[in-house]
Order: structure tokens, then sequence, then C-alpha cells
């Protein structure tokens, strides 16, 4: 399998991730709440980061941003929508857009409800969907900025991808 996942603890109850592809030897952290957490992971996995996708502006997921970013010279996408982490993101995302990984299309799928800004990033060929807050184990985010309504539409988006899609 040419594309790897590595799930890292930080925080009390936060998980960062790691894409890399073994083909291209790119790798993406899907958000950034802990450069320290995120830096031990890259030196366990052995891994150079290239990009960094965020998912929305809650601090959780955004605190070890711009020290990641300096250290590694990395490309960060982000929401479109304005908030105190988005003076870093090199790239600017919302629904429907699509962006190239590692030779993969990765979609945006906008799932407001946890906040407005909220992103997926789902990877078909990979059967992968980056889901941040949108949804845990047992249940969804906790609506901070939307609504119940927003938040359904949100989670009807992700029932609708494939069911085998590892989130």
């Amino acid at each position: 399998m040419a594309f790897q996942t590595h799930q890292f603890p930080y925080g009390d109850d936060n998980y960062g991730l790691l894409l890399h592809c073994t083909e291209s030897n790119l790798t993406a952290c899907v958000d950034a709440g802990d450069a320290a957490a995120a830096e031990a992971a890259l030196v366990e996995t052995g891994w150079q980061l290239n990009h960094i996708f965020i998912t929305h502006h809650h601090g959780d997921h955004t605190a070890g941003l711009a020290e990641l970013k300096q250290r590694h010279g990395a490309t960060v996408l982000g929401p479109v929508i304005d908030s105190a982490a988005s003076t870093l993101y090199d790239i600017r995302l919302g629904d429907g857009d699509h962006f190239e990984f590692a030779g993969r299309q990765i979609d945006v799928i906008s799932t407001p409800g946890h906040t407005l800004d909220m992103l997926n990033f789902y990877i078909a060929s990979e059967s992968i969907v980056c889901t941040g807050d949108t949804l845990f184990v047992m249940g969804c985010g906790r609506i901070f900025e939307g609504d119940a309504d927003m938040m359904w539409t949100s989670l009807e988006k992700l029932l609708a991808l494939a069911d085998q899609t590892d989130i």
C-alpha cells in the first residue's frame, strides 16, 4: 500500500494524523494542534512534513501551526473563512474544491455545524476521509457556531461516502 497513516495523541483528548505516500515520500499533517506531538510523530515514523491540512480554526487544531510551518516550510491548506489562524494558510479551500497531494485527488467537503469553517478531506482513491471534529467515535462534534440543521446536513454528506471509507 502506497498510502500510510499514523495517528498520534496530544492534549487531553485530541489526535493528530499524518498521511504519507511511500511512492512520492510526501507527508501531510491533518491539523496542527500541538507542534511537539507532531514532531515526535514525524521522528517516530521517519517522515518529512510537506503539507498541513487544517480542518477548522479552533486552537486545539491550530496552536502548533506557525511553528510547524516555519520549521518545515510546509504548505498549509485551510478553510476559506477568515480566522486568527487563516493568515498562515497558503491555500484557502471551500466546499467542492479539490487539490492534488501525492498524485491523488483530495476532495474538500465543507461540514459546518461544529464550526462554520469546518472542512473534511476525502481521498476517494484511498477510501479515507479526515473529518476533524465533525465526527467522533460515538457521535458528532459539539455544535459551537452552527446549528442542528447545519450539522445534520453535514453528516448526510459524510453518510453519502462509500461504505468502505475509513474515517
